[in-house]
């Protein structure tokens, strides 16, 4: 059984920090690795991708604002990829959680290769 906190409109979407790990760092709640997008994770969860992206704008994972931060995800991405292997889910959450606060404390904005375009 998943342990995520229930929310009042929908006791079965996931929470912030398991939607943040399955689609922006490809582990779904099992601790299985597998690039995912909108529709993969639908299909997780028995819904369609727009209510994925729903779910993402109203937790604040809106692809568009993570787009502007200035915070270099696909280091992070690796990283915990490489890591993995030796990980519990649980560690891998712990670990995504650490980099959804930093992501969030980062500074938004123009990409530095934004600057002279």
């Amino acid at each position: 059984m998943k342990s995520r906190p229930p929310l009042p409109d929908d006791p079965d979407r996931p929470g912030r920090i398991e939607l943040f790990t399955f689609y922006y760092l490809g582990f779904n709640p099992d601790g299985e690795y597998r690039w995912a997008n909108a529709h993969h994770v639908g299909r997780y969860y028995r819904v369609s991708s727009d209510a994925v992206l729903r779910w993402l704008e109203e937790l604040d994972l809106d692809p568009k604002r993570m787009l502007h931060q200035q915070f270099d995800l696909s280091s992070h991405q690796v990283d915990l990829q490489l890591e993995a292997p030796d990980l519990t889910p649980a560690e891998i959450y712990r670990r995504a959680s650490a980099i959804l606060e930093e992501l969030d404390a980062a500074p938004g904005g123009r990409k530095p290769w934004e600057e002279n375009g």
